[in-house]
């Protein structure tokens, strides 16, 4: 049996489990679907079992061998970019991919000046950004296929490592002519029976309303989006409030009606966001320059951004 496995024929083999299809694969790595179906025979030669079951325009499914080898595939790549960036930081520079998650909602804020260090700093190091919600971003870094993320604390549930970029606190987002846009903060119950339209990414929905029905109140939500901007502009034609973590810097929907944000003057858990990433990923010297980077200096921006009126509400 020839034993002579390699790194670009493992490389295939993750890439198809993960596209679920040859032909997306082939064309995410930009080669043609007759060579990976090639390298993907020559792998299945050298180790002597079957480790997909191909049909004609239904995809791939691992078999039961593949599924059990398909872990050790990724660990085995997992430790030859390991090593690569090892022997990077030995010379004094970084390289390769780094795998990078972001909550969709801190996208716009954290994920820009991260990729402008990379930029700046190492060049040779390949951002690949996967926005997601929380509970799909933990379910690929358990999987070895994120090397980090940007999450909130409240909604990490998996077994992972983190460390601290920034205190938030959700905050209450008005029409600049509702009632009550004239006071410092506001109580829940002040909100009456007045509409809300909430971020519908998991789980915020269910840590919101479970953070907002803690306090006594009944929450009347009318609509739910993914979007913040859609939320913001909803919010903007007076139709609705909405409770929210980030704050971007502009006051005005896309449309141009203005919003006024206050303080929740409630009792509500505390809450950051955060760097996570899998427990011993801090030996991937890009992992360890990122969480220095976000130790040092997102944290010295998010406490820039901080509006005082909110008494230490995040901004974005």
């Amino acid at each position: 049996m020839n034993r002579d496995v390699t790194l670009r024929q493992l490389e295939y083999f993750t890439a198809v489990v993960q596209e679920g299809s040859l032909a997306l694969a082939a064309d995410k790595l930009f080669i043609t679907p007759g060579s990976m179906s090639s390298a993907l025979s020559a792998l299945e030669r050298s180790l002597g079992v079957q480790l997909l079951v191909r049909r004609r325009a239904k995809g791939v499914t691992l078999t039961a061998t593949g599924s059990e080898l398909l872990a050790h595939a990724r660990q085995v790549l997992s430790a030859a970019e390991s090593m690569q960036s090892a022997a990077g930081a030995i010379r004094g520079e970084l390289s390769g991919p780094l795998h990078l998650g972001c909550f969709d909602t801190l996208s716009p804020w954290l994920v820009p000046p991260t990729l402008e260090y990379f930029a700046e700093h190492h060049p040779q190091v390949e951002v690949i950004l996967q926005e997601s919600s929380s509970d799909e971003l933990q379910r690929l870094l358990v999987g070895g296929r994120l090397d980090a993320a940007f999450m909130y604390r409240l909604h990490t549930t998996a077994a992972l490592d983190s460390t601290a970029v920034s205190d938030v606190r959700l905050q209450l987002v008005l029409p600049a002519g509702h009632r009550l846009a004239g006071q410092d903060s506001v109580h829940f119950a002040e909100m009456e029976d007045d509409p809300a339209i909430l971020l519908a990414l998991k789980p915020a929905p269910d840590l919101v309303v479970a953070t907002i029905e803690a306090t006594g109140y009944q929450p009347n939500i009318r609509w739910r989006s993914r979007n913040v901007e859609t939320i913001r502009s909803v919010v903007g034609c007076g139709l609705a409030y909405s409770i929210i973590m980030g704050r971007p810097r502009g006051d005005r929907s896309y449309r141009g009606d203005r919003l006024v944000y206050k303080r929740i003057a409630d009792e509500l858990p505390t809450n950051a966001v955060q760097l996570v990433y899998a427990p011993g990923a801090q030996n991937n010297a890009k992992v360890r320059a990122l969480r220095a980077f976000s130790t040092e200096h997102l944290v010295q921006d998010t406490k820039a951004h901080m509006d005082s009126s909110l008494g230490g509400g995040f901004r974005g």
